[in-house]
C-alpha cells in the first residue's frame, strides 16, 4: 500500500494520528521461528527493507498486532474438473466452524465454474455461514463449462475484501482457495489477480487435495499466486482433520501480524512495479509478507 499526504495511524494503547509529509509505503506481515511459532519481539532495528534493489531511506512506523479480527473469503472450484476431488459440502463446513471464532470474524462464500456465484456474503453468524455452506454443492456443474478462476479471486477481491484504509482499524483479510489451478476462460490475468490481492493486503491460501500434480501449469500458478500475495499452498487436505490444522495455522499467521511503514528512496509516480524485499538478517525469522507494490500515478 503506498500512502501520500495521509494520515497515518499509529496502533498502540494510546492512540493518535501522525500527519505524514511524504510518500510511504506500509507493508503488513507474519513472522515465525524455524519451529513456526509467532514471533512477537520484533523491532525496526532488527528489520531490513529493499524497495527496488535500494535499502529504504527510513522505516517510520513498525506496530505488532495480536487478536486481529479476521475477513476470509472461502472459494470453491465447482468446475468438471473438481467434482471428484473434494466433498466441497463437508470442506465448506469444516472451514465455518473453525474460522470464525468471535464476533468480529468475518466470512463468504464464493463457488465458481464458468461463473461466478456469491453462495453467502460477510456474516459473523457461524451457524448462517455453515447452514449456507450444506448447499454449496446445489446445482453443481454449468452446461457451459469451462473454469474461470482468474475471473472470480480477481472480482472477490476487486469488489469484496476492502482496501486497509490509513485511520481505520486494521483487519486480516484473506483468500482460502479450493481448485486445481486450472483455468480456460477468464479474461482476467493472474497477475492481475495478485496486484488487486497485494493492494488489498490478502494473501492468497489454496488447498490442494491431490498432491501428486505438484508440477502442472495450474499448481505452478497457485504456488505463485501464494508466494507474491504472502500466504501459502496447503498440500494433501483431503481429510477434514488436515483442514482444520491448515486452518488453524493460518489464523494464527492472519491475527498476528506487523504493520511496517517505510520512506523508500524518491521515485517516479508511474505506476511502474516496485519489488520489496523484507528481511530480518539477525534473527533467524521466517517472513510472511507480500512482494512488492505499484507506484501511484
Amino acid at each position: 500500500m503506498l500512502l501520500a499526504q495521509s494520515l497515518l495511524p499509529l496502533i498502540a494503547q494510546d492512540s493518535y494520528k501522525l500527519t505524514i509529509k511524504t510518500q510511504e509505503v506500509a507493508l503488513i506481515f507474519h513472522a515465525e521461528d524455524a519451529g513456526g511459532r509467532s514471533v512477537d519481539n520484533l523491532t525496526a532495528n532488527d528489520m531490513s527493507v529493499r524497495d527496488n534493489g535500494k535499502p529504504a531511506e527510513k522505516i517510520t512506523q513498525f506496530v505488532h498486532h495480536t487478536n486481529l479480527p479476521v475477513r476470509a473469503a472461502i472459494v470453491f472450484d465447482m468446475s468438471v474438473s473438481m467434482q471428484n476431488a473434494i466433498s466441497p459440502r463437508r470442506m465448506a463446513q469444516q472451514l465455518a466452524s473453525t474460522v470464525l471464532q468471535s464476533s468480529s470474524d468475518q466470512a463468504m462464500i464464493v463457488r465458481f465454474d464458468f461463473e461466478t456465484q456469491i453462495q453467502q456474503d460477510w456474516t459473523s453468524d457461524k451457524q448462517q455461514l455453515m447452514a449456507t455452506a450444506a448447499h454449496v454443492t446445489d446445482k453443481n456443474g454449468s452446461r457451459l463449462g469451462g473454469t474461470a478462476l482468474w475471473d472470480t479471486l480477481y472480482r472477490v477481491c476487486r469488489d469484496h475484501i476492502p482496501a486497509q484504509v490509513p485511520g481505520n482499524e486494521v483487519s486480516a483479510n484473506a483468500i482460502l482457495l479450493f481448485t486445481d489451478g486450472d483455468d480456460n476462460v477468464s479474461h482476467a490475468l493472474p497477475q492481475d489477480v495478485i496486484d488487486e490481492c497485494s493492494e488489498r493486503e490478502a494473501p492468497i491460501y489454496p488447498f490442494v487435495i491431490d498432491d501428486r500434480a505438484h508440477f502442472n501449469d495450474g499448481q505452478k500458478a497457485l504456488r505463485q499466486l501464494a508466494e507474491r500475495t504472502g500466504g501459502r499452498v496447503f498440500y494433501d487436505q483431503g481429510a477434514a482433520c488436515g483442514v482444520e490444522e491448515s486452518i488453524q495455522q493460518i489464523n494464527k499467521e492472519l491475527r498476528d501480524r506487523y504493520t511496517l511503514v517505510y520512506r523508500p528512496h524518491p521515485m517516479k509516480l508511474d505506476g511502474s512495479f516496485h519489488s520489496v524485499k523484507l528481511e530480518c538478517p539477525y534473527r533467524a525469522v521466517h517472513l510472511s509478507v507480500r512482494d512488492g507494490y505499484f507506484a501511484a500515478k
